[in-house]
């Protein structure tokens, strides 16, 4: 009887010993991870750091966005024994006034910050304070805030990042946010028995952020910045950019734009335009050259032809389109030299629509670099019927953005390929090399192209912009707009443009200007490509290749 006694009673125990292992293994093992969270929730709070990105360089290495360390002032206000002293001793560190400083340290909040984005040298004075008036709930945390050396200049591309979340919200800071990084971090307070944070156990460190090179030089873009203020003091458009890319590699060199605004006060502004990307506009008589030089080269027209100027008009499908002169007679080149709408339709009118619209899909109309946040691919639609192709090769009733533009214009300049424009010379230590898409322009087309391109310069609508020292080759533009009030294009409301290339013998730039509604100066102007956007060309032209220190291709009288 006795035996079995002792024996149940060891079987009892085995019993729980082994409840008590298996439970012991469960929590181990099994809750692990949910008895951590558990713990953390009931002894750690958090708080959120905003974390320090790439900085993005230009080409020559000045810094176009650097994140600076700055500090965070911080009090455990439960903690703080002698609160009128420690805002009196703050007040002149922090430049908040004492009262300020009071009303924070006698919140009800258990947690509060006193300042923030702070300099990172108000450190040693702040931990000064903590030690004289042995406050030791009075702490530091270090952070980071965004900053743009520059200012304005270049701001349009380079855009700006949240001071609220430390991500990037425009521009190549939007773009390469995965590349920067940044954005929200943590620091971790551990909190007492009854819920007050006490002290900081740990910091959230930014470990996947690389640096950015951009193909921007600085010293361009000011002369663009430069060159498009003085345009638009004289005509104040509601937009304007003038865009500077090099033509064999794509790279965007300087790209200045009206309005701007600064980065570092970004939220001051209402709207972050950037219309060489994000606006597609009609472009005019750019293109002109692109039809002739394909209906020459398929032979839709001879060299040696003459086309008829019908003294400037022509009906198409009972619809009048005029010329901005009374012409004649005009040879192939003097089409697009002089801008003869009435001699480019009767072009264009000798192809079949799909050969047509090809011209201009080929150089990549109608679709998106992907270059830019948020960038339009411009509209380009195939119609069939004469009128619309007629419009269409006057650069009329479809839109395109100035950098489709630069792309179209530099496959002239490079020998005739289409490439892919983009900012980025380097991410992080890794080269980023040019893109060449195809080949859309043939070794003919080119060779009447920049002969005759130049001419439009030297004789025709660009000779405003003719420049002593180097030759340019390019075309003007210019696009009624359609005012909604008369249902109407317009006589009064223009977008202008210039587009082209320099030195001719060996391009090393591709220039495009555009303005939305410049003004005139005289009530009797003509306001156009040639009256507006080509005057830009003569000293920002000279300036730049004196920069880059090219020699003459003009011989100087």
């Amino acid at each position: 009887m006795i035996k079995k006694k002792v024996l149940a009673f060891s079987f009892f125990i085995f019993t729980i010993y082994l409840i008590a292992i298996i439970k012991l293994f469960y929590t181990q093992f099994i809750q692990k991870d949910e008895l951590l969270k558990y713990i953390e929730k009931q002894y750690y709070t958090s708080e959120n750091i905003i974390l320090p990105r790439g900085t993005i360089y230009d080409k020559k290495g000045n810094i176009l966005a650097v994140s600076i360390p700055t500090i965070t002032v911080y009090a455990l206000t439960k903690y703080i024994k002698n609160k009128e002293k420690l805002a009196k001793e703050l007040s002149p560190v922090l430049k908040i006034s004492p009262q300020i400083i009071l009303r924070k340290l006698k919140s009800r909040k258990n947690y509060v910050v006193l300042a923030s984005n702070l300099d990172k040298s108000l450190k040693e004075e702040i931990q000064k304070i903590r030690k004289k008036t042995k406050e030791w709930n009075l702490g530091i945390v270090e952070s980071a805030k965004r900053v743009y050396p520059f200012g304005e200049v270049g701001a349009n591309n380079i855009g700006f990042v949240s001071r609220y979340n430390g991500k990037g919200m425009e521009g190549l800071e939007l773009k390469y946010n995965s590349v920067l990084g940044g954005g929200i971090g943590k620091i971790l307070l551990m909190k007492d028995a009854i819920g007050n944070p006490i002290t900081i156990i740990s910091e959230e460190e930014n470990k996947n952020s690389k640096d950015i090179t951009l193909s921007i030089d600085s010293n361009i873009q000011y002369m663009a910045e430069d060159a498009l203020r003085q345009l638009v003091k004289l005509r104040k458009p509601k937009k304007a950019i003038v865009l500077i890319m090099n033509p064999k590699t794509g790279k965007i060199l300087a790209n200045a734009v009206y309005p701007s605004y600064d980065p570092n006060k970004y939220w001051k502004y209402k709207r972050f335009l950037n219309p060489t990307f994000r606006g597609a506009y009609e472009i005019g008589s750019l293109a002109k050259p692109f039809v002739m030089a394909k209906a020459l080269e398929t032979g839709k027209v001879k060299e040696n032809e003459i086309i008829y100027g019908e003294n400037g008009k022509i009906y198409v499908d009972g619809i009048r389109i005029k010329d901005h002169k009374k012409f004649g007679k005009l040879t192939p080149e003097e089409v697009v030299i002089y801008s003869s709408n009435v001699g480019i339709i009767k072009t264009a009118l000798r192809f079949k629509p799909k050969e047509f619209y090809s011209i201009f899909k080929s150089l990549g109309f109608g679709k998106s670099t992907h270059t830019f946040p948020g960038e339009s691919p411009g509209i380009l639609r195939e119609s069939p019927r004469p009128v619309d192709i007629a419009y269409a090769s006057i650069g009329q009733s479809w839109t395109a953005t100035p950098v489709q533009v630069a792309v179209a214009y530099s496959a002239i300049a490079n020998g005739g390929y289409l490439i892919k424009p983009s900012f980025i010379k380097k991410v992080g230590t890794e080269e980023i090399k040019p893109q060449i898409i195809k080949k859309v322009l043939s070794d003919k087309s080119i060779k009447w192209l920049k002969s005759t391109l130049k001419l439009v310069v030297e004789e025709g609508t660009a000779r405003k912009g003719k420049s002593k020292f180097y030759t340019i080759a390019g075309k003007t533009g210019t696009a009624q707009k359609y005012d909604p009030k008369i249902k109407a294009l317009s006589n009064e409301k223009f977008y202008t443009w210039f587009a082209g290339f320099f030195p001719v013998s060996d391009p090393r730039y591709t220039i495009v200007v555009f303005t939305d509604e410049p003004k005139k100066i005289r009530k009797w102007e003509v306001i156009g490509g040639g009256s507006v956007s080509s005057t830009v060309l003569k000293n920002l032209i000279d300036r730049l290749m004196f920069y880059s220190k090219i020699k003459p291709d003009k011989t100087v009288k």
